[in-house]
């Protein structure tokens, strides 16, 4: 098992401040607080998609030939 680079927890701090972020506006009943943290939470989730899918680009071989 890999350690995580810092970009990695940078984006893992990101998304947690932005899940707090729509929790707290959510409970408080402020729509523009709940609405920035729901942004970043997508966001977050749109940039590691992207960047798995970068990773898989590679065509492999397959196992089995029939």
């Amino acid at each position: 098992m890999r350690n995580p680079t810092a970009k990695e927890m940078a984006m893992a701090l990101f998304c947690r401040l932005s899940l707090l972020t729509l929790l707290a506006g959510m409970l408080l009943g402020d729509i523009v607080i709940a609405t920035v943290g729901l942004v970043g939470v997508c966001g977050a989730a749109v940039y590691l998609d992207i960047r798995q899918d970068a990773h898989n680009d590679a065509p492999n071989e397959p196992d089995f030939l029939a």
